[in-house]
């Protein structure tokens, strides 16, 4: 990654940081938590400026989040006037508004911070039709948080970089097991237990 972005000017080097961003937000295989590391150390190095590089970084990563929810608002508005899946569609999303109604908010801030979650989260942010204006609030003040930290941290272990990326990608890969985990057990739990009303109702 620096090996990348050092082969550049500043001025690229921060159009390139907002690209990757942008890409990242959109599904780009590769960890936001990687690139705003490599700015943290582009500017320990002195490469790049400290204010400058944050308001890029965030600005990368609040507007790939926005597009991210706007994807969310766009396919629930297809399926809906799909006659095939309107029925279908509408009953998920009426038996989970009153969740995302009651807890949206903390959701959208605290998915930002996980690997695996925020992408997911954010799109059905948008199918829940959550008001765009909340959404980059949220999403905002949890970047105030995110953007900076990791660039601190980038920053402040730019001689250990390597160790800290590895860290980070653990950390995703758990965090992406434990969420298939979680879901496997759930479909699991909805089978069994769809299996076992029907054997009930079914008359002996």
């Amino acid at each position: 990654m620096l090996e990348f972005l050092n082969g550049y000017s500043a001025h690229v080097m921060y159009g390139l940081l907002f690209v990757l961003l942008l890409l990242c937000g959109l599904g780009f295989p590769m960890a936001e938590e990687l690139i705003l590391l490599a700015g943290g150390v582009l500017v320990k190095s002195g490469v790049l400026h400290p204010l400058l590089t944050l308001l890029v970084n965030f600005l990368g990563v609040v507007i790939g989040d926005i597009f991210l929810f706007g994807m969310g608002h766009g396919v629930r508005s297809r399926i809906n006037r799909s006659p095939r899946f309107t029925g279908w569609f509408a009953q998920k999303i009426e038996r989970g508004r009153p969740f995302f109604a009651r807890h949206g908010s903390t959701t959208v801030f605290l998915a930002r911070f996980v690997p695996g979650l925020r992408a997911p989260t954010f799109l059905i942010a948008g199918t829940m039709q959550m008001p765009l204006w909340r959404f980059i609030l949220i999403d905002s003040l949890a970047s105030l948080i995110f953007v900076p930290l990791l660039g601190a941290v980038g920053y402040f272990f730019a001689d250990r970089l390597e160790v800290v990326a590895a860290w980070f990608r653990h950390v995703e890969r758990a965090i992406g097991t434990l969420l298939g985990l979680t879901l496997l057990v759930w479909l699991f739990g909805r089978y069994w237990g769809k299996r076992k009303s029907d054997t009930t109702a079914t008359p002996p």
